[in-house]
C-alpha cells in the first residue's frame, strides 16, 4: 500500500475519537466562550495549551452542526455564502487565512453545493511576538460570521474569545484528537503532476504517469475549485483512463478560466471510500476561452438561498405545511371561524353530515387548486412568462375577487342571507344545500387565499413547476390538502370540536365583527387595483361596489314582498349584478398599463427604490456595487408586511444610507415577463424573494434573504460592508 492511502485509516480512527468528545472539553485549549444559536454553536479552542513566545500555534474556529443544517466551504458550490473570520490579537500577533478542511459535496438537484454538516474545523495559524512574557495571559477575539442553511437559510454571527498562558507551547493532549482529525482533512502534497486543457465546453485535468500506483488504485476523482463559477458544480464529472493517465472532465461554468492558474483540491477515493487524499492542485498550463459565456453570476439558486432538500416526499411536506399557514390569512380566517364553530350544533344532529361536509370542502378546496395549477401549467408550457399568483396581475379577476369579498362581507354584515339559522352560517356564503355551499365554500377558501405565499409554500411551489406535470399537480394537491386540513380534522374529531366555544347568541356579534376583514380586504383589492389600472377603471370598480350593495340590499328586500314589489326587489338586484359585472370588462387596458407604470414611477422617486433592469444590475453587480433586490406586488401581503416592518425601519434606512446601497425594486403587480423570468432562476414561482448582490467585500454571488423579514436580518446582509 503507497504511504498516501495510509491517511484514510487515520482519519477514520481520530475521526472517531473526535467525535466522542466535541464540545465536552471546553477548557480544552484555554478558557473561551461558546456561542450558541438555534443551528450552530461556535467556539475557539486552541491545538497548545500555552503560547511560546516567537513561535507559531494553531487555533480552530470549530461548529457544532444541527442536524440537517449545513454551513460552507471557501466556495459554496452552487450557493452559500464561505465562513469568515475577524481577529483582534494583541500588539505583534498575526493570524492566517483559514486553512480550509476538505468540503462535503450536497447535492440538492438540480444544484451542488460544497460545505460541513454536523462538525467543522477552520483552522487558523496564529504567530506570537517574541516579547511575551512567561506567565502572563494572552486575550485572542474574533467575531465570526457564517451562514447557516436547510430549507431556509440564516446569516449568523458570534463574538469569540479564547485566553491562553504564555509557556512553553506544549500541545494540550484533550485537544490533540480533534485537531488530528482536522489537519488529515487539510489538502496532502500532490504525488504527480497536474495538466489541464480545455475541450470544447469542457475542463479536463489529467494525473499523469508520474503518479504511479496511486492512478490504478483510484477509484473516484472528485474536484473541488477554489474560484466561483469555473465549472458547472451540478454536472457530473467524469473519470477515465487514457494512455496510461487518469483524466477528469467537468463542464465550464459561467466564468470558465482563460489563463492560468487553476487552483483548487482534488479528492482521490479507493475502495469506495476506504481510501481517500485531499491533494491541492495548482496548474498554470496557458488557457484559452473562444466562447461568449456571461461573466456576471447568475446562479437558479442564490448565495445563502440553499435550496430545500428536493424529494418528493420533502416536496409534499412543504407544500402541506405551506397550506396549513394559509389558514391564518386575514381573508380565510373569518370564513373558516364561523364555518367551524357551526360544527359543534351541526354535529349534535347529524356526526355523519358533518363528516360528508369536511370531505365535500377539502373536495372543493383541492379541485380549485388543481384547476389553477393546470391553468398556470398550461399558460406556462405555452410560452407564458407567469408565476404564482398570476390571476391577480389581471384587474378584471382583482375587480371580481373585490366584489366577492364585499359580498361576503355584507353577507356575515346580516345585509342578505340565504339561509337563517346560526348553525348554517358557513353554508350561507353560497345558495343551494349544504353539500354544495361545503364545496363552493372550499372554492372561496382557495380564491381568497392565492394572493400569499406562506413560509414553505414558496419553495414547494417553485419546485413544482420544474417537475413533470403529474408531480406538479401532486404538490398543488398537497397544498390543498395543507388549506383544507383544519377544517377536515374539526369534522372528523369530536375532541377537537369540543374544545371550541358552543355556538350562541354571541355567534351573531361574532359573525358581524367577522365581516370586517372582509371589508379590508376588499378595500385592499381596490388599492392594488389602483396600481394596476386607469383612473377610469377604478372608477368602474368603485360603481361596481356599489351595484354589488344595492344588489344584495333589493334581494333581501325581496324575501320580505309579495307580487309586483317583489319582482321589483328581483329585477333591481340582477340588473345591479349584471352591471356591475359588466363594468370591469370596460377597463381601458391600454391606459391602465401606463397608469400603472406612472404610479410605479413616482413610488420609485418617493422611496428611492430604481425599477428593475437586469441589464443594470448586471452592470452594479459587475462593478462591486451592493444592491438589495426586492421582488414583490401590491397584492402580496407578506410583500406588505416586510417592506413596513423591515424595509421601513430607521435602522435599516441608516444601514442603506451608509453601506451605499442600491435599492432596485421588481414590482410584479402587473404581468412583467423579465421578473417572472428572474424569480424562475432563483427557483421560485412567486413573490417576494430578496436578493442582496456584494454583500461582502469579494462576495460576487448573490445572497437570498428569507421571506419573513425583520430589521436586524436586513442590517446583518450588510454587516461586512465598510461604511461609505
Amino acid at each position: 500500500m503507497p504511504a498516501w492511502a495510509y491517511h484514510r485509516p487515520m482519519r477514520t480512527v481520530v475521526g472517531g475519537v473526535a467525535a466522542s468528545i466535541l464540545f465536552c472539553t471546553l477548557a480544552a485549549a484555554g478558557t473561551g466562550n461558546t456561542v450558541a444559536t438555534d443551528n450552530v454553536k461556535a467556539r475557539l479552542v486552541s491545538e497548545v495549551a500555552s503560547i511560546a513566545p516567537g513561535a507559531a500555534f494553531t487555533v480552530a474556529l470549530e461548529f457544532d452542526i444541527r442536524e440537517g443544517w449545513h454551513t460552507y466551504w471557501r466556495n459554496p458550490g452552487d450557493s452559500g455564502q464561505a465562513t469568515r473570520l475577524k481577529w483582534t490579537l494583541p500588539a505583534g500577533f498575526k493570524a492566517s487565512e483559514i486553512q480550509w478542511t476538505a468540503p462535503h459535496r450536497f447535492d440538492v438537484p438540480p444544484l451542488v453545493n460544497y460545505g460541513y454538516a454536523r462538525h467543522a474545523m477552520h483552522l487558523v495559524q496564529l504567530n506570537a511576538p517574541q516579547d511575551l512574557k512567561p506567565g502572563s495571559i494572552v486575550a485572542l477575539a474574533a467575531t465570526a460570521n457564517w451562514l447557516v442553511c436547510s430549507d431556509i437559510c440564516i446569516p449568523e454571527s458570534g463574538d469569540l474569545k479564547l485566553t491562553l498562558p504564555v509557556g512553553n507551547g506544549a500541545k494540550d493532549p484533550a485537544a490533540a484528537a480533534l485537531f488530528a482529525a482536522a489537519h488529515a482533512e487539510l489538502p496532502q502534497p500532490a504525488l504527480g503532476t497536474v495538466s489541464a486543457e480545455l475541450r470544447a465546453q469542457e475542463l479536463v485535468l489529467s494525473l499523469n504517469r508520474d503518479w504511479g500506483a496511486a492512478l490504478t488504485q483510484t477509484d473516484s476523482l472528485s474536484f473541488f475549485p477554489f474560484a466561483e463559477g469555473g465549472i458547472e458544480y451540478a454536472a457530473a464529472q467524469r473519470m477515465s483512463r487514457v494512455d496510461g493517465a487518469v483524466q477528469l472532465s467537468m463542464k465550464l461554468g459561467y466564468a470558465p478560466p482563460k489563463n492560468g492558474p487553476i487552483e483548487g483540491v482534488l479528492v482521490l477515493k479507493q475502495g469506495s471510500g476506504a481510501q481517500e487524499l485531499n491533494v491541492p492542485v495548482t496548474i498554470s498550463a496557458p488557457l484559452s476561452v473562444s466562447t461568449g459565456l456571461a461573466t456576471v453570476p447568475s446562479p437558479r439558486f442564490a448565495k445563502g438561498a440553499a435550496p430545500p432538500a428536493q424529494s418528493f416526499l420533502s416536496l409534499l411536506l412543504l407544500a402541506v405545511a405551506g397550506g396549513l399557514i394559509l389558514n391564518l390569512m386575514p381573508c380565510v380566517f373569518p370564513v373558516l371561524s364561523i364555518k367551524a364553530i357551526g360544527l359543534v350544533e351541526q354535529a349534535k344532529k347529524s356526526p355523519g353530515a358533518v363528516r360528508v361536509k369536511g370531505l365535500v370542502f377539502a373536495l372543493g378546496v383541492i379541485a380549485s387548486m388543481l384547476t389553477l395549477a393546470a391553468v398556470l401549467l398550461a399558460l406556462r408550457a405555452a410560452g407564458q412568462q407567469i408565476g404564482w399568483g398570476f390571476q391577480l396581475q389581471s384587474p378584471l379577476f382583482v375587480t371580481l375577487m373585490a366584489y366577492l369579498l364585499l359580498a361576503v362581507g355584507l353577507n356575515l354584515s346580516g345585509v342578505f342571507e340565504f339561509g337563517g339559522s346560526l348553525a348554517g352560517v358557513g353554508d350561507s356564503l353560497t345558495q343551494g344545500s349544504g353539500l354544495r355551499a361545503s364545496f363552493f365554500t372550499g372554492v372561496l377558501t382557495t380564491l381568497v387565499a392565492t394572493p400569499c405565499t406562506a413560509p414553505f409554500m414558496a419553495a414547494a411551489v417553485g419546485a413544482a413547476l420544474t417537475q413533470s406535470t403529474g408531480l406538479a399537480l401532486a404538490i398543488f394537491t398537497a397544498l390543498g390538502v395543507g388549506l383544507s386540513l383544519p377544517y377536515l380534522l374539526l369534522s372528523f374529531a369530536p375532541v377537537l370540536r369540543r374544545a371550541l366555544p358552543k355556538p350562541g347568541a354571541w355567534m351573531d356579534t361574532l359573525k358581524q365583527v367577522f365581516a370586517f376583514p372582509m371589508y379590508a380586504s376588499a378595500a385592499w383589492l381596490l388599492w392594488v387595483l389602483a396600481q394596476q389600472t386607469s383612473p377610469g377603471g377604478l372608477a368602474a370598480a368603485l360603481a361596481g361596489l356599489i351595484l354589488i350593495a344595492l344588489a344584495a340590499w333589493s334581494f333581501q328586500k325581496s324575501r320580505a314582498c309579495l307580487g309586483r314589489a317583489r319582482f321589483a326587489a328581483l329585477a333591481t338586484a340582477l340588473l345591479s349584478l349584471g352591471l356591475a359585472l359588466f363594468l370591469p370588462t370596460q377597463m381601458d387596458a391600454a391606459a391602465g398599463a401606463a397608469a400603472g407604470a406612472a404610479a410605479q414611477s413616482g413610488r420609485q422617486t418617493a422611496d428611492e427604490w430604481q425599477r428593475y433592469d437586469a441589464a443594470a444590475l448586471a452592470q452594479l453587480v459587475a462593478s462591486g456595487q451592493p444592491v438589495l433586490v426586492n421582488f414583490t406586488a401590491s397584492w402580496c401581503l407578506t410583500c406588505l408586511v416586510n417592506e413596513r416592518n423591515a424595509f421601513s425601519d430607521a435602522s435599516v434606512q441608516d444601514t442603506f444610507k451608509r453601506k451605499g446601497v442600491t435599492l432596485m425594486k421588481g414590482d410584479w403587480t402587473n404581468r412583467e415577463p423579465q421578473i417572472t423570468k428572474a424569480l424562475a432562476e432563483f427557483g421560485r414561482a412567486g413573490v417576494p424573494l430578496y436578493v442582496v448582490y456584494n454583500a461582502s467585500p469579494g462576495a460576487h454571488d448573490p445572497l437570498v434573504l428569507p421571506q419573513l423579514l425583520s430589521a436586524k436580518l436586513v442590517r446583518d446582509s450588510f454587516a461586512q460592508l465598510p461604511d461609505r
